[in-house]
């Protein structure tokens, strides 16, 4: 049988009613670059009604930084006209009505009728092709940074981040596992994000567990007004939140949370699906990192221990001896060498000291990187890049046994604070990082040899919050120059054991 082709009229109401179906956007320009029709599909995409439009520039639909230009291309174009795709190559972007910009592929038609000259250009919103482009490249660049070895702290921080600008979002943070059934907050991003890293939540009851062991994201209208969301976070003026869990094939890794302000319109089911595609991959790549990092501590753990039992049977006994033969020779000499003979074993004392620290660390077990003496050694890692120079780090006392998780959770916010202080006011050159404890107290020091304090300094918001954590648990700070010069933060909290009542202490959830 063969098929009746339509007539003139036929294939005109064919033509119109393909029009009128398009998700694209038609506009019909003449020679001067004036819009004399548009396909229904204009109201959709740019707000217009097509009635509107009729008689205006090109350029009206154009981000007005680049309409100037615009008009030279296409006067251009309209003098040598080929049917072909705008901006081959090019992040075109188009301007809607309200005056937000969106992505577009263009293509131009060039036609002849009734002896005038006039372009089709067929518009197509690409937005969601383009942030699929982007989630590929955040996962691609994630993975390369993972293989070359990029410290897991950066590489959560990037994840973060790339999230953010993912979904349009003001504020984000990565929470992972930690002991005791809690969890903790390893990375965030964005303005105020910093105060966030290293709290510790609830691993039963907060949003960030629901969706880790559902499965499935959790969205929250106002997390401001959320009480169950973590207590810094409700400081930082958020409104629309979404948890997503960050899944592998052995189960939740943990959890992505991306946030916008109270002004900020609620995420949409677009932005729920981008971020949800992200956060699958991510979780695949973060958890083939952790596969990585248990293999290299397996295969570190027998070296470590032989540089341990190294250290202790040989260069440990040789300083000893070193020591006990200087002593044995004072009594033969005047005072003045004397004296620099006592130094000299003084600084030998503390040599040995530091070899013990040192053997200690080797022998502990690497499996984890939730040890405290990593975690700490991690942010003072993190901030040599800021400062210029690596901070030197001591600790007094078996600080990984007596301090908890929750009061583990403060003192890390308090060094990361601490250190983003001296790397932006103090102008030092050298930092020491001191962990200690007793029977009673946990004090952390840090200081540096910068300008020090000016005679009335202004109390930020990072000195204030690192204040209010010691309060919170009982304990006190000090702000004061350190030897004469620099600044020294001094933050002291009692242990559980000495403050029953925060034994029972818990953070809430985030």
């Amino acid at each position: 049988m063969t098929p009746q082709l339509p007539g003139a009229d036929g294939a005109k109401d064919l033509a119109a009613a393909l029009l009128a179906a398009s998700p694209d956007a038609v506009i019909v320009v003449d020679a001067n670059g004036r819009i004399e029709s548009t396909s229904g599909g204009i109201l959709a995409m740019f707000g217009y009604r097509p009635e509107e439009l009729v008689g205006q520039l090109m350029e009206i639909l154009i981000p007005e930084e680049v309409r100037e230009a615009h008009v030279g291309h296409r006067t251009g174009y309209i003098d040598a006209p080929t049917p072909r795709p705008m901006g081959v190559g090019l992040p075109l972007l188009a301007r809607r009505r309200d005056g937000t910009t969106f992505p577009v592929d263009v293509s131009l038609a060039p036609v002849t009728f009734g002896g005038t000259r006039r372009v089709g250009a067929y518009v197509r919103d690409v937005t969601e092709r383009r942030r699929g482009e982007a989630v590929l490249r955040h996962v691609n660049e994630i993975t390369q940074d993972l293989l070359a070895g990029r410290p897991t702290a950066e590489i959560l921080t990037l994840t973060a981040g790339r999230a953010r600008s993912l979904v349009g979002a003001t504020t984000s943070w990565i929470v992972t596992p930690g002991p005791h059934h809690q969890l903790v907050v390893a990375a965030a991003e964005g303005e105020g994000a910093g105060g966030l890293v290293g709290a510790t939540l609830s691993g039963v009851v907060s949003h960030s567990a629901r969706a880790m062991t559902g499965g499935q994201p959790v969205t929250i209208a106002d997390l401001s007004r959320d009480v169950t969301v973590l207590a810094e976070a409700r400081l930082l003026d958020l409104g629309p939140g979404v948890y997503l869990p960050l899944m592998a094939e052995g189960g939740a890794v943990g959890a992505l949370v991306v946030a916008r302000l109270h002004r900020d319109p609620p995420f949409d089911p677009t932005d729920l699906s981008v971020a949800q595609v992200f956060a699958s991959a991510a979780g695949v790549v973060l958890a083939l990192g952790r596969a990585r990092q248990e293999l290299e501590a397996i295969q570190m753990t027998a070296e470590h221990e032989r540089i341990a039992r190294d250290l202790h049977d040989t260069v440990i006994q040789h300083l000893f001896a070193i020591g006990m033969g200087l002593q044995g020779v004072r009594r033969l000499a005047d005072e003045t060498v004397a004296s620099r003979i006592d130094q000299a074993v003084e600084a030998l004392d503390t040599v040995i000291r530091d070899i013990r620290e040192t053997i200690f660390d080797l022998n502990r077990t690497e499996s984890t990187s939730l040890d405290l003496r990593q975690r700490i050694r991690q942010i003072v890692a993190d901030a040599t890049h800021q400062l210029g120079f690596p901070p030197h780090v001591s600790f007094h006392g078996p600080v990984e046994t007596v301090i908890d998780e929750p009061l583990a959770g403060h003192l890390l916010a308090v060094l990361r604070e601490a250190l983003s202080n001296s790397a932006r006011h103090s102008r030092a050159a050298s930092v020491e990082v001191t962990v200690s404890v007793d029977a009673t107290f946990a004090v952390l020091r840090v200081a540096d040899d910068g300008v020090g304090l000016t005679d009335n300094p202004r109390v930020g918001n990072g000195l204030t919050n690192m204040a209010e954590r010691a309060r919170q648990l009982g304990g006190s700070m000090e702000v004061g120059r350190w030897d004469g010069r620099g600044a020294e933060v001094h933050w002291k909290v009692p242990l559980v054991e000495a403050a029953p009542e925060r034994a029972q202490e818990s953070r809430g959830g985030a």
